[in-house]
């Protein structure tokens, strides 16, 4: 028999779920008064990836719980939230910058800060596994 998601699991889906209709309801509402408002354009394709976060975030807490047999070295796939999670912080960081009235080169700087931060940490990734196969077991973090 599955286990329940967990209740923080389930608190986590709703907020993200019901967040993503409300900036998708607002986006609307805000697109129609001002049809020429690109923040409103942009929200609204950002309002659906929080739904579908929240909806893959149940899917994978779901699956979390059912395999019994996964051992500790054997980390789920969080390919797809990681993905949309990266698309959430694109839009969001594009909507947050327009709607406080900066200039369209300021929000692509901001949105140029996300996509240099995530490249950061895939090469921070890289050199952590290079070094890993290197010694044949990880090295503690250390501040």
């Amino acid at each position: 028999m599955p286990q329940r998601p967990s209740k923080l699991a389930r608190a986590i889906t709703a907020s993200f779920v019901m967040g993503g209709l409300v900036v998708a309801v607002l986006a609307v509402a805000a697109a129609v008064h001002d049809p020429t408002s690109d923040a409103a354009w942009v929200a609204i394709p950002l309002g659906v990836l929080l739904v579908v976060w929240g909806v893959a975030f149940a899917r994978m807490s779901a699956a979390e719980t059912e395999d019994d047999g996964q051992t500790d070295n054997e980390a789920p796939s969080r390919g797809p939230l990681t993905r949309l999670s990266e698309a959430i912080a694109l839009l969001g960081v594009y909507v947050v910058m327009r709607m406080l009235h900066r200039p369209l080169d300021s929000a692509l700087v901001g949105v140029g800060g996300v996509l240099a931060l995530r490249l950061v940490q895939l090469g921070i990734g890289r050199l952590v596994r290079r070094r890993e196969q290197r010694d044949g077991e990880p090295e503690p973090l250390t501040d």
